[in-house]
Parts: structure tokens; sequence; C-alpha cells
């Protein structure tokens, strides 16, 4: 899926004289890595699929979270009557 080949690998040097166009390469094909040398240094990501990567992750950690959430041993709780009644709440 994210391998690399010949058409999704750019250099500093082309980023450097062409930034404009390797920006629509990478709206159009979603990412490309850049090299230094012969050394991956970076890897340009399309803005929305940016966006898409950190809402899965997200949804990822809010999913891990609430299993933590629901092996944890609960306490007694409280009615909403009571919590009201605490802290001076008509319902």
């Amino acid at each position: 899926m994210f391998t690399m080949n010949k058409d999704n690998i750019r250099t500093v040097t082309d980023m450097r004289i062409n930034t404009i166009g390797l920006l629509k390469q990478v709206k159009k094909h979603g990412y490309k890595y850049i090299f230094r040398g012969s050394v991956p240094e970076a890897v340009l990501v399309d803005i929305k699929q940016y966006h898409k990567w950190m809402d899965e992750l997200e949804d990822q950690r809010d999913a891990e979270y609430a299993k933590k959430l629901v092996s944890e041993p609960k306490g007694e709780g409280k009615t909403l009557d009571a919590v009201a009644k605490e802290y001076g709440i008509e319902l």
C-alpha cells in the first residue's frame, strides 16, 4: 500500500525547485516520500489524508481507553437524585 517506488519518491531538490508541482502531486496521489541523497527523510501527506488518519487514530485510542475503563473496578455509585441533593440542584 505504501511501498516506495519511482512514482512516489521525490528529492529535497525536487521540493525546492518545484514546490507547487510537488504539492499538487501529493494532493493527487495522497503522499510522497522525500529523499535527501539516497536516504528517505520524510513523507509529505495530503492534508485530507492526514486528518483522516488522525481521526482514525483518535477513534482507536478512545476504544482502547474505553476497554480499560470497563475493566476497572467500579465504586458504589450514587443515584442522580443523591448527586442533585448533594449539590443543591433541583431536578
